[in-house]
């Protein structure tokens, strides 16, 4: 790339289109490997990739009490594979009550809208997924827990 007012104008443009969500996904995924999806049995657009860092506000069983903001990938550090219930379907908590020695179920909010929960693997990948507002058929879920986690203690 010469310098130049056509060279300036290009890069003022694409810094322009970088400030856009999802123009910055689309080039950033692909370096991360955010786009790579793995065929885990699930058609949930999430289930088989590695999961978006999300920002988390995490809640203790009151919801009045906000305890801590964090990002998702923070939860995996503690090598289990956490839960995330976001917006507190209890139904959804009750299904991994059994996994609690591996699994970490995290009540939190945040301004992802697509999903009401989520179980995400050790390795960052979505392993299941609750659409917003679907109701909970465990099946999928208890098989995900089982296969990844191994079974119920």
């Amino acid at each position: 790339m010469q310098p130049g007012p056509q060279t300036r104008a290009l890069w003022e443009m694409f810094s322009d289109l970088m400030d856009l969500d999802d123009a910055h996904r689309y080039v950033t995924d692909p370096l991360a490997g955010m786009d790579a999806r793995y065929d885990l049995g699930d058609d949930h657009r999430l289930v088989g990739t590695l999961c978006p860092d999300l920002k988390l506000t995490l809640e203790r069983p009151d919801p009045d009490v906000v305890t801590a903001v964090t990002l998702s990938a923070d939860l995996l550090r503690e090598d289990r594979g956490p839960l995330l219930d976001l917006v507190d379907r209890a139904e959804a908590r009750d299904a991994a009550a059994a996994w609690t020695g591996r699994v970490n179920t995290v009540t939190a909010r945040t301004g992802r809208v697509d999903v009401d929960a989520l179980l995400i693997r050790p390795d960052g990948c979505v392993a299941w997924a609750l659409p917003t507002g679907q109701d909970l058929d465990a099946t999928p879920l208890v098989r995900a827990l089982g296969t990844w986690f191994g079974q119920p203690a």
